[in-house]
């Protein structure tokens, strides 16, 4: 029986954490739209970019609102399975119409306003559909080191995920469609919401007998309302929450600007001259990359805690970073190259060096990015503990609304660092010649703000003090609480 309990509880870590593809595929989505806006939909380069922080705003508002309405809702499916079920098929449905019904309409103003109300309508959907995301360790996981093995498999499912993302978009959809174009988009929105809805299906199936509690549990406290003060009382108390916000919100900013397809094209087409190898790149990379999850969460976080493993991944992505600015500013970076390519003529030096600090910081920078959802785990405990509300779902919510307004800079940073130097009408493509301005941006892009974040993080994890010792007390506290109640 124990064995089957083992098994089992095993079956759940390996499937919980699946809702992070689903979210990331929208994520990714998004990556590549400011080329939807400026080639199919008709926005210029500056009104393209700023699009996905504009309406990033919306986002977090609807973010915020999902989860205050969630944290009320009491049925008997859970608080927020029945808004993840209906937000899937919304976005199967609303993703469809939104890439294919423009590009049929009159070019102008017509074409730009009916794919604006079709993308409100679209953030909407995904909003709900991954709406029970920041709060799945703090319902389904009790112990630390639980939350930290979730942790672990969730950056390396993420790590699998945006490898292949890699290769087939850069190796096998792009060339096959030419560009950004009408049918690129086409066929990436129905991979992306059939991948999402499915992987969203598995993960319910494991999370529903665990929402349905956390729904009961609520049902118990009916009395206590979450209202606008508390949610200004979190951030104005709570300071673990907030270091986690700024720590979180410059690592997404990061992350989305080393995923920016311009920044892609810039340092891979047009500096190298080859887009292809940013997928090689993602492949030769991903195995090691595990490893250093495992490490870093399945030894370092599960035994020290999430902290340590924040800290001392954030020490080693900043030197990395350091690195390999110097060494794309220093070496030949026109010799970078991997079996299989075109061109290729044995490993180069810049070759071998950029292989592994690539790796060392893409590795510790999954480590970071994944002790996230642990730690908001613990914050929701901690705050649970101090004030006596239970909101997961609004403390998930103010988290996405912060995190995605900070890291919804990145697209508009781009544009305009683009505009600056002369791209208003187009983005730059693999066609545009090199120019030192363009490698500048790619620079920043690919390593300058994962550096300034990465220095955030080390600055916040000064001030935050949920260390493993203390979060044990304070569950303790709460089962003694619940016992009593």
């Amino acid at each position: 029986m124990r064995e089957e309990n083992k098994s089992s509880e095993w079956l759940k870590l390996l499937c919980l954490p699946m809702i992070a593809f689903t979210a990331n595929l929208m994520t990714s989505f998004t990556g590549f739209l400011s080329y939807y806006l400026n080639n199919v939909v008709g926005f210029s380069v500056v009104l393209a970019g700023s699009f996905v922080t504009v309406f990033r705003v919306w986002d977090a508002v609807t973010d915020l609102a999902m989860g205050s309405v969630a944290d009320r809702t009491n049925t008997r499916w859970g608080k927020f399975t029945p808004y993840m079920v209906a937000g899937g098929i919304g976005t199967m449905a609303v993703g469809q119409i939104m890439v294919h019904v423009p590009p049929m309409l009159p070019e102008g103003t017509v074409r730009q306003a009916v794919f604006v109300v079709l993308y409100l309508l679209f953030v909407v959907c995904t909003t709900m559909q991954v709406c029970g995301l920041r709060s799945t360790a703090q319902i389904c996981i009790r112990d630390g080191k639980g939350r930290a093995t979730y942790g672990m498999v969730n950056g390396i499912y993420l790590t699998i995920f945006y490898t292949v993302v890699n290769v087939y978009v850069y190796s096998h959809l792009l060339p096959a469609s030419r560009g950004f174009n009408l049918t690129f988009f086409k066929t990436l929105i129905t991979i992306y919401t059939v991948a999402g809805f499915a992987f969203l299906l598995v993960y319910l199936f494991f999370f529903c007998p665990y929402d349905r509690q956390a729904a009961a549990q609520s049902q118990e406290k009916r009395g206590e309302k979450v209202r606008l003060a508390d949610i200004v009382r979190l951030f104005r108390t709570n300071r673990p929450f907030r270091m986690l916000i700024l720590s979180a919100g410059t690592d997404k900013l990061a992350t989305t600007l080393q995923g920016n397809a311009t920044v892609v094209i810039i340092m891979y087409a047009i500096a190298v001259g080859n887009a292809k190898l940013n997928s090689a790149i993602n492949s030769y990379t991903m195995i090691p990359s595990i490893l250093m999850i495992l490490v870093g969460l399945g030894a370092i976080g599960r035994k020290y805690g999430a902290k340590k493993a924040m800290l001392i991944s954030s020490w080693g992505g900043a030197v990395t970073c350091g690195l390999s600015i110097l060494l794309w500013v220093f070496g030949d970076y026109k010799s970078l190259n991997f079996p299989g390519y075109e061109g290729f003529a044995g490993w180069s030096a810049f070759t071998l060096a950029y292989l592994v600090l690539f790796l060392l910081m893409k590795g510790f920078g999954m480590i970071g990015t994944n002790v996230l959802n642990p730690m908001l785990a613990d914050v929701i405990d901690y705050e649970y503990y101090i004030s006596g509300k239970y909101c997961p779902g609004t403390i998930g919510a103010s988290f996405n609304l912060a995190d995605k307004f900070i890291s919804s800079l990145g697209p508009t940073v781009i544009a305009l660092l683009c505009a600056a130097i002369g791209f208003t009408g187009t983005l730059p493509t693999a066609e545009d010649p090199f120019s030192m301005p363009l490698f500048a941006i790619g620079i920043l892009g690919l390593y300058g703000f994962s550096l300034m974040g990465l220095i955030v993080n080390i600055v916040c994890m000064k001030f935050y003090d949920l260390t493993p010792e203390y979060m044990r007390q304070v569950r303790e506290e709460l089962d003694r609480r619940k016992q009593e109640r």
